[in-house]
């Protein structure tokens, strides 16, 4: 990787580039700003003014002036170039924006979240969603059965669920004894998510087990919260993620994220702590493995939508254990690679690198995996890029083949008939990241990527899928027509200054300068067999 050059050291720098450690040249306004829409500003006084003026009112004495309330839980990175610049970056519906203005200002499509599931809300029926008793909706056996498809399916990837407790409950539930309403809950979430997850059409069960779920888990909102609502609530999010709009996960999230830490269940029990935990037993694996979930659920949800993520103070969890046939190790090890792409934190494009790298070289199982790794990858891309570094050797090499891993993986979940959440938002955004990138090697990839979005299409003919494939679609007609319009403009100059041979300019030369000329009109018969379709290679620009 290489930073884009072209760009000189000024002395004089404006505030913005100081801020954001980039090379300024020093204009009015610089053309770092001018690329990336800040405001210039410069700081009129120079360091000796600033000495001299320290020194002269060192003499003055002046009188003391009066007290300025400062606004404690103000924050100063709310506004800051670099906070804006990475929770934009962070997000792929504003990076397809920012994409789009790029390639075309004027017909660029509006900001919106594009793919960030297959459906987007429109997993409807022609039924009003009714709130009901499980053991009214479901019997035993077809508890049992959607179980299995949960424990198939989901459960290997977020792993945070007792498979024998879900037995007993059941069992009891059942048998007519009585339940934690709690426990009904977790039970409606799991057959919602196992009827997602095998059904390509909704079927009213599935609404009505998700509309009971939800009328369960607020109306005990107010109580204080136990393992079993905090596994209810974290079945919702999953569910909403996969199935929802971006702003109903997102607030589902942020209220689960607080019952994690209202219920004690955000950090390891300690004795050197006067705060109190749990109040219930709780099994240390089933602990972490509730909260890493949670956690990369709510940062991911955060970012894609340019909003705050739930920080969590006091949260002193470890990383949960391997076991055999579970990967949910494989997703939590990404955890503190996303957490330091928070927006509030201030990173430089070599420590962005490291973390790619780190990121690239790791193995991942299966699809929903290699999806997330995929998605990470993807995010440090846009965020490195809005720092205006490029990608070349090696590196592009690595990028692309994990993109490549990406779109197998989201077509192997296709095949399955399992819309995890990242199915569809993954091969869009890799479609924008190779059309950012813009190279020979990234955009021949881009076939494959618009042949997995449009299966996905097919499969899942939802309104949310049509409108990605299309948004797509568009995104590469603007790439295609800027540069044609390039070659154009390329192609006047040379038809007005033609390539002349050089014996028509001069008479006589030296013996040295006759064999640049024969050397110099060989070269120019050459280029007049020149292939000008495939003027684009010459074309390449980082977009950002």
């Amino acid at each position: 990787m290489s930073s884009t050059q072209g760009r000189k050291r000024s002395r004089l720098a404006c505030e913005t580039c100081r801020e954001l450690k980039r090379k300024c040249d020093g204009n009015q306004p610089c053309g770092a700003c001018v690329r990336f829409e800040y405001d210039c500003i410069y700081n009129k006084q120079t360091n000796t003014n600033k000495r001299r003026k320290t020194v002269e009112q060192d003499k003055e004495a002046p009188l003391p002036s009066p007290p300025v309330h400062v606004d404690k839980d103000a924050r100063p990175y709310v506004t800051s170039p670099h906070h804006l610049q990475s929770l934009e970056a962070n997000s792929g519906a504003a990076f397809f924006r920012r994409l789009a203005l790029r390639l075309d200002p004027k017909n660029a499509p509006r900001m919106h979240t594009f793919s960030w599931n297959a459906f987007l809300g429109a997993r409807r029926t022609s039924q009003v969603p009714v709130s009901r008793p499980v053991t009214e909706m479901l019997s035993q056996e077809g508890m049992e059965s959607l179980s299995e498809i949960y424990f198939e399916k989901l459960d290997p990837i977020y792993g945070f669920i007792d498979r024998d407790w879900i037995s007993r409950i059941t069992q009891n539930r059942w048998s007519g004894l009585i339940c934690d309403e709690s426990e009904d809950a977790v039970l409606c979430g799991i057959a919602a998510i196992a009827c997602l997850f095998s059904e390509v059409e909704p079927l009213p069960l599935e609404l009505d087990l998700i509309e009971s779920a939800r009328f369960i888990l607020e109306q005990n909102m107010s109580d204080t919260p136990s393992v079993t609502g905090v596994t209810g609530w974290l079945l919702r999010v999953i569910y909403l993620r996969t199935a929802e709009t971006p702003h109903t996960a997102w607030m589902a999230s942020s209220i689960l994220m607080h019952m994690l830490e209202a219920a004690g269940l955000h950090c390891e029990p300690s004795e050197e702590s006067v705060f109190q935990v749990a109040e219930e037993k709780v099994d240390s694996e089933l602990r972490r493995r509730l909260f890493a979930v949670s956690a990369h659920l709510n940062i991911w949800i955060s970012f894609d939508m340019g909003r705050s993520r739930t920080i969590l103070c006091n949260s002193t969890l470890e990383m949960p254990s391997t076991r055999e046939g579970d990967y949910t190790i494989e997703i939590m090890e990404l955890l503190p690679y996303s957490t330091d792409l928070d927006p509030h934190k201030t990173h430089d494009a070599a420590e962005l690198e490291a973390s790619l790298s780190t990121v690239l070289k790791r193995v991942h199982s299966v699809p929903p995996s290699i999806m997330a790794q995929c998605n990470l990858t993807l995010c440090l891309c846009r965020r490195l890029q809005s720092m205006n570094t490029s990608f070349t050797g090696k590196t592009l090499e690595q990028i692309l083949s994990i993109t490549q891993r990406g779109i197998e993986a989201a077509q192997a979940i296709i095949d399955a008939r399992a819309p995890w959440h990242q199915m569809a938002n993954v091969p869009f955004q890799i479609i924008c990241l190779l059309l950012a990138i813009d190279t020979r090697e990234s955009l021949a990839q881009l076939n494959d990527a618009m042949q997995c979005l449009n299966n996905i299409a097919t499969v899942y003919n939802t309104n949310a899928t049509k409108e990605a494939l299309n948004t797509a679609s568009l995104l590469i007609l603007m790439q295609q027509r800027r540069k044609e319009k390039c070659a154009s403009n390329l192609s006047k100059i040379v038809k007005s200054f033609p390539i002349l041979p050089l014996s028509e300019t001069q008479v006589e030369a030296p013996l040295q300068q006759m064999d640049d000329m024969r050397w110099f009109n060989n070269l120019a018969g050459e280029l007049s067999g020149f292939d000008y379709s495939d003027l684009d290679r010459f074309l390449s620009q980082s977009m950002f």
